[in-house]
């Protein structure tokens, strides 16, 4: 009886300790499990039997506990097949090496990492699996971060560094090698020796010192200078580092940029400069001697084949007076054709500023000009109210003087000219697209008239700069009115088009920005 009954508190004894100890594996973060060999027919291990899985593998997954012990571990999940669970037990039990490893699992469709220790027990192995999905996806994260920001700085062609100076180490970022000509990163960190020997011997001495300086001052580095690649490629490099401390130790972090082709850029934009400023000169001798070294005779022909024409007309022959009209013709044209180069260079130069107009004392400021014409013509001139816009007066004068002229003059013969003027408002915006204008409101003003027109072939050519599409002999001019229009509505930020058809009259319609924009 007592052997009985001791044997009976022995079971107990037992029973409490299982449930202590399972109890206890339970309450463990990681999985655990305990797995024994399963043994082919030629000693060979193909499977494990699932002896023991603590419930933390119920919290992590949809697995139950219950359904698993007992079962081959291949045949429930074949998954510790393929990412190499099986072999790594395998190789723990018969090696009794402890390994570790990180295998990846999907149960319905929730993806799960693990990092597993495997170790040999008695006749098994036993895992300790711990969960690192969310470990796993901040490092997925960072690498995308990191593979983002390569590739941001590959785009901008910049790279970027850390230096440390208290034991005079660089980190570097890929893109800083490939800058410097290397295809992949160097095993260990630099010094800033390795950065210095790139850089051209011409930039050495001055880069050195900028760099000894800032170290005391510890002043924001920005400077551009010339690099020798690994490759004897010749770039342009700016480089940005500003300085932070670090307890006992500071730390510079910068930029590197490749900037070879704004450098070439810059060198090229220079010398355009240059070339315009010369012939800006150039424009200002030729407005000097328009001005005055050409007027100034051409005053005196003037006066003296006056002079003549008044003192000899009478003793001179029909023949005579027929060359004498033609150079009194030809040195009128000469002085309209000064006046109107004078007037085409000086739209750009202006010393007035554009101001509110109204574009109706304009309108009548013209017509008075232009009465004698319009009398001799029996000319009718009529237009809607006009705007008020930003503009300089003397060129809106000057617009509407050429625009209404040409009208006037390129007539058919017997012809009355009929001048209409049309405003009205019109909006441009993505929908309503004109080219070279940008978005907003502008006056739309049209002038009509009943002339000879024009092929509509001709309709951009006629603004260009001494372009006549009819025989001085028939139309007087100098072929610039037009293009001195052009100039003009542009120096608005305008816009100015035309249509036509042979001896069907032309339609000139120039966009001026309103004062509501």
């Amino acid at each position: 009886m007592p052997d009985r009954i001791a044997l009976r508190n022995r079971i107990s004894e037992l029973e409490i300790s299982k449930m202590f100890n399972e109890k206890l594996l339970d309450s463990s973060n990681n999985v655990i499990a305990y797995l024994e060999p399963l043994f082919g027919e030629e000693g060979l291990i193909e499977d494990f039997v699932i002896k023991y899985v603590n419930s933390r593998i119920e919290e992590i997954t949809e697995l139950k506990v219950e359904d698993m012990i007992g079962m081959r571990w291949l045949e429930y999940d074949p998954q510790n097949f393929e990412n190499g669970a099986f072999e790594n037990a395998k190789k723990c039990f018969i090696t009794g090496e402890t390994i570790n490893y990180f295998p990846k699992y999907v149960f319905d469709e929730q993806v799960v990492w693990f990092s597993v220790r495997v170790v040999k027990l008695e006749d098994g192995v036993v895992q300790f699996l711990k969960d690192i999905s969310k470990e796993k996806q901040y490092e997925r994260q960072l690498e995308i971060q990191n593979n983002l920001l390569l590739e941001a700085e590959h785009v901008a062609s910049t790279g970027s560094f850390r230096w440390d100076l208290n034991n005079g180490t660089l980190n570097l970022s890929e893109n800083v090698y490939k800058l410097l000509g290397y295809e992949e990163p160097l095993d260990a960190n630099p010094t800033l020796d390795f950065i210095l020997k790139f850089v051209h011997e011409k930039d050495i001495a001055w880069v050195r010192d900028v760099i000894t300086s800032s170290k005391v001052t510890k002043e924001r580095i920005d400077i551009s200078f010339k690099v020798v690649t690994s490759t004897d490629e010749i770039k342009y490099v700016n480089t940005i580092g500003e300085y932070y401390p670090s307890e006992d130790n500071w730390y510079v972090v910068g930029l590197f940029k490749d900037v070879t082709k704004q450098i070439e850029h810059e060198v090229i934009l220079q010398s355009k400069n240059a070339e315009l400023r010369k012939i800006n000169s150039d424009l200002e001798a030729f407005n000097r001697i328009a001005s005055h070294d050409l007027q100034e005779p051409l005053r005196k022909i003037q006066m003296f084949i006056s002079r003549l024409n008044e003192e000899e007309k009478d003793r001179l022959g029909p023949r005579s007076k027929n060359y004498l009209g033609k150079i009194i013709s030809s040195t009128e044209r000469m002085r309209n054709l000064i006046s109107n180069l004078l007037s085409y260079s000086k739209i750009d130069d202006l010393e007035d500023r554009p101001t509110k107009i109204d574009l109706n004392e304009i309108l009548a400021e013209v017509l008075d000009d232009l009465g004698e014409r319009i009398k001799e013509t029996n000319a009718s001139v009529k237009a809607d109210k006009l705007p008020e816009i930003n503009g300089v007066q003397f060129q809106m004068e000057q617009l509407f003087s050429n625009l209404i002229g040409n009208s006037l003059k390129y007539m058919a013969q017997d012809t009355i000219p009929i001048v209409s003027i049309k405003h009205s408002i019109i909006k441009v915006d993505a929908i309503n697209r004109i080219s070279k204008l940008s978005d907003g409101a502008y006056h739309k003003l049209e002038f009509i008239d009943n002339g000879i027109g024009f092929e509509n072939q001709y309709s951009e050519r006629i603004f260009e700069i001494f372009q006549r599409l009819h025989g001085k002999n028939e139309y007087s001019g100098t072929g610039l009115g037009l293009a001195i229009c052009k100039k003009i509505v542009e120096a608005h930020n305008g816009l100015i088009t035309a249509t036509s058809q042979n001896s069907q009259g032309a339609v000139f319609t120039v966009f001026l920005p309103s004062l509501s924009i």
